[in-house]
């Protein structure tokens, strides 16, 4: 293992290094969340840098607010590793190193020798994280995909709207977040079994594998009844929906079984509605669903909807306003729950979902998102190379030196 460089309370994987080869979203959002919980993660890029640096707007000074927000608690070195002397040092690091995470295509994996089966030689205790859009075995592994492509292949796109409407993608990176989280999951069991049988493994996530577990009720749907119809609001319960109070403001809610729906007829001014027979059972509701709707959209014009959300909280039913994205920020108990570093001013960020009362890092003491081959300099030194060997190494486009990133204009 490298030597911790990062000072802080003891966290579940202190003296862990990570090494971070991949780009993008779904691999650097594992490694960061390792980060959350204490390890030390080297992000592994090209003299150019990632892509991600790039995605935009908005930005964050030089540099893309998102690869801020899937960087942060990294180090960055630059390295050619297609060149011999690029691959010593890789080696070197492998050689230290107690996972490696990439998100290369598998024939790319197989030219460069990145596979766990030509990396295990050079350390048999190294846990291999790879991801893949579709799989190392798959017919379509040579396929290139990304978040937005997956969503559509897999069905994900007719998973929302009505009939009539085109194609509606979900502009948030939700493979890309699920796969990090779930990637999480796997590097940490494997870590833990290394600690039973002394080796590491492969471990592999699929971007298509995560889409598929968004649409498992979609996927039986298809298969038991043979349709998958498209709805706006579509719904397993209800009532469960948005709607508009008489301030013209949206909030949501869900009644999540019998019990809360006699609840929610007193609220609504209804209580007979619960010896009516269309609305005695989750499954006569869901029947009957359409006249239920439309009965509540005329009932939640007589109040603002703050008073329905009252109303609603009051009876122990979920329910919340619709908020929009600065709605949301000013809500100072929801903002409370993102991190605001303080070498990144006026960037809150989301932090990881996952706290415990020992074992995670101190979050706003984790250093920012690096500059590009911020910390080249200080890595290759601890793997022995000297000044001279650095310098030369710059000189032959092995490596590159750089400092902290531009945050503000």
């Amino acid at each position: 293992m490298l030597p911790a460089a990062q000072a802080g309370r003891m966290s579940a994987l202190a003296g862990v290094t990570v090494l971070d080869l991949s780009r993008l979203m779904a691999g650097p959002y594992a490694a960061m969340a390792l980060a959350h919980y204490g390890a030390r993660v080297i992000k592994v890029e090209s003299l150019a840098g990632e892509e991600g640096r790039g995605f935009g707007p908005p930005f964050c000074g030089e540099v893309a607010s998102l690869f801020m927000m899937s960087n942060r608690g990294k180090e960055s070195l630059c390295l050619d590793f297609r060149k011999p002397a690029g691959r010593e040092v890789l080696e070197k690091l492998v050689a230290r190193a107690d996972v490696l995470i990439h998100s290369f295509r598998p024939d790319f994996a197989e030219r460069q020798r990145l596979r766990f089966e030509d990396l295990a030689p050079i350390n048999p205790r190294l846990v291999h994280y790879s991801v893949s859009a579709y799989g190392s075995d798959s017919a379509y592994r040579l396929k290139p995909a990304v978040d937005s492509v997956i969503q559509g292949v897999a069905g994900g796109f007719y998973g929302a709207g009505e009939e009539k409407d085109p194609p509606i993608r979900n502009s948030l990176p939700i493979v890309d977040v699920a796969s990090g989280m779930c990637g999480v999951n796997g590097i940490l069991a494997a870590l833990m079994e290394r600690e039973k049988s002394g080796r590491g493994q492969a471990v592999e996530l699929t971007l298509m594998s995560t889409m598929l577990n968004f649409l498992g009720s979609k996927i039986a749907e298809a298969s038991i009844d043979g349709r998958c119809e498209r709805e706006i609001n579509p719904a397993i319960v209800a009532p469960s929906r948005h709607f508009q109070g008489s301030d013209g403001r949206w909030f949501a809610f869900t009644v999540i079984n019998d019990v809360a729906f006699a609840r929610f007829c007193q609220v609504v001014g209804h209580p007979e509605w619960q010896a009516e027979a269309r609305f005695r059972d989750n499954a006569a509701r869901i029947r009957h669903r359409p006249e239920l709707l439309a009965m509540l959209a005329d009932i939640f014009l007589s109040r603002t909807a703050q008073d329905w959300i009252d109303a609603l909280d009051s009876a122990d039913i979920p329910a919340g306003p619709v908020n929009t994205v600065p709605d949301m920020l000013a809500d100072p108990v929801l903002r409370a729950l993102l991190i605001e570093q303080a070498d990144v001013p006026g960037l809150p960020q989301p932090q990881f979902p996952v706290r415990s009362q020992r074992g995670t890092a101190d979050v706003a003491a984790l250093r920012r998102a690096p500059g590009l081959g911020e910390h080249s300099g200080a890595v290759l030194s601890e793997l022995g190379y000297d000044a001279a060997q650095i310098g030369q190494m710059t000189r032959d486009a092995i490596t590159r030196l750089g400092g902290p990133p531009r945050l503000q204009e």
